[in-house]
């Protein structure tokens, strides 16, 4: 049973001997199980109160619902963190971020990568000789132009100096890119003896011949690659990649050679047909050259070790 206020419509477990309410003071009514109003006779105290209310409607009473028990939902349990294994790499992962520091005044700076020495040589060989190729273009148009209309002469100086000018800038950044694949060179070929614990069989002079002389280069440098991947465990992946830069690079020394050398022969001819053919030779090597360099940037460096993403060194996302 509960004993009710119908003033102040509070309810609590029915208590015998509790009449009246805390709250207000009003007299308290019974109500059974079924929400009934049970009679019971009024005490002393209660008769001096205000006039009893011996019902009320069953309308003032507000009823809160709630779940049976087996609707419940289950309590929230937190369990406890799972162990994983901490994630590892066999090997020195390439990607990520660098943290340098300042360097203290009285600290030297760390020397330069050669790898990222010879990237931006080439990528420097690339923008003159693209732009020597887009020079010895508009030369060859204003010579064609000049077959069948006269054309001013500062025109003609100034092409002339700007194909000169270009292929001195041209011829410049091939040597510096030339220079800086023999210092990556060294040091690579070396790492890699160390690596195999072994020692290096062939001469400093012998290896800086084979990889700086131009033409002998060609034949060189895929050698002296080759005998540095063949220190490695899995060779075979490397050999490929050597084969691969070494046929472009026969093809791309070829052209500039035959171009060379037809420019030469031009200079002893009177045709003019002759001097513009061998103009556009010189164009078409310096656009294949421009776009050899553009390619063997980032597959040089790599070409031992393999580019990043590949199987050897894939790329991998662990939790943080």
């Amino acid at each position: 049973m509960l004993d009710v206020c119908p003033s102040c419509r509070i309810q609590a477990p029915h208590r015998e001997g509790r009449e009246l309410c805390p709250r207000c003071g009003r007299r308290l009514m019974v109500l059974d199980a079924q929400g009934r109003v049970v009679q019971r006779p009024q005490s002393g105290a209660a008769r001096g109160a205000s006039a009893p209310r011996t019902s009320v409607a069953r309308a003032g009473l507000r009823w809160v619902a709630d779940r049976p028990a087996e609707a419940r939902p289950a309590p929230v349990t937190v369990r406890a963190h799972e162990w994983t294994p901490t994630p590892s790499y066999r090997y020195i992962p390439r990607w990520g971020l660098s943290d340098r520091g300042p360097i203290s005044p009285g600290e030297n700076p760390e020397p330069a990568d050669p790898g990222d020495v010879l990237l931006r040589a080439l990528r420097m060989a690339t923008s003159m000789l693209g732009a020597a190729a887009v020079v010895h273009l508009i030369r060859y148009v204003i010579a064609a132009v000049n077959r069948s209309t006269p054309i001013p002469m500062w025109l003609d100086l100034l092409s002339g100096a700007a194909v000169l000018v270009f292929g001195v800038f041209a011829f410049v950044a091939m040597l510096v890119a030339l220079v800086a694949f023999v210092r990556w060179l060294l040091p690579a070929r070396a790492a890699a003896y160390r690596a195999a614990d072994r020692r290096d069989p062939r001469p400093a002079r012998v290896v800086l011949a084979l990889a700086a002389v131009p033409l002998a280069n060609v034949v060189g440098v895929p050698l002296l690659l080759s005998e540095a991947a063949l220190c490695g465990d899995a060779p075979a992946p490397a050999i490929g990649r050597i084969k691969h830069l070494g046929t472009a690079w026969a093809i791309v020394n070829l052209v500039a050679l035959i171009a060379v050398c037809y420019r030469i022969g031009s200079w002893f001819s009177d045709s003019v047909q002759v001097s513009a053919n061998a103009l556009a030779l010189v164009t078409f090597s310096l656009a294949v050259s421009a776009v050899f360099a553009h390619w063997v940037g980032p597959r040089l460096v790599t070409v031992l070790t393999g580019p990043v993403g590949s199987s050897a060194s894939g790329r991998r996302l662990v939790a943080a």
